[in-house]
């Protein structure tokens, strides 16, 4: 009876086990392509998801920032005002704003979906190029006699790159004019 040494590790029992075998079967081949087609597939389906994770929040952060700016910069200059233009009485709604600053004139209003600031020094878009301005509207508040204040609205849409990404979001607040 011949002696076979057992061999030492799983490497060595496959190639004691197979060393008379030259190739692989078909059957080898194409469990081997059909493991390889479930892995690829379940890997694009990883990524376009993840990628369109990704577009999503950068809309929402872009008109998230946008409004945040807007709410900051309309706090800003209703707080440093004089006087009130538009809406010119207690109660009235306008969607327009324009502010008395430091003897200038500072216009509000809503230019081709995006909103524009007409001051002393020149004229500039407050919203970004992906984002578009709705639904502005400003009411003039308060006592007569008093400092008036001014609630304001709007609704911001921001356009991803893909057809079905937006995000829309409303923002209010309402500020007193202090000087």
């Amino acid at each position: 009876m011949k002696h076979i040494p057992l061999p030492r590790n799983c490497f060595s029992i496959w190639r004691w086990r197979y060393a008379d075998q030259r190739g692989v079967t078909l059957i080898e081949v194409l469990i081997t392509m059909a493991l390889l087609s479930v892995f690829l597939v379940m890997f694009a389906t990883l990524f376009t998801a993840s990628i369109d994770v990704q577009f999503r929040s950068q809309t929402y952060s872009s008109v998230s920032s946008d409004g945040r700016f807007l709410l900051a910069r309309l706090n800003y200059d209703i707080t440093r005002a004089s006087a009130v233009t538009t809406p010119a009485a207690l109660g009235g709604s306008s969607n327009s704003l324009v502010l008395t600053i430091s003897g200038g004139t500072y216009t509000y209003n809503v230019n081709s979906g995006r909103l524009q600031l007409a001051s002393p020094a020149g004229t500039d878009y407050l919203t970004g190029n992906g984002d578009t301005i709705s639904s502005v509207s400003f009411v003039k508040l308060g006592n007569s006699g008093g400092l008036e204040s001014i609630q304001y609205t709007f609704t911001l849409t921001g356009k991803g790159s893909n057809a079905g990404n937006t995000n829309t979001q409303t923002f209010s607040s309402t500020t007193e004019r202090r000087s």
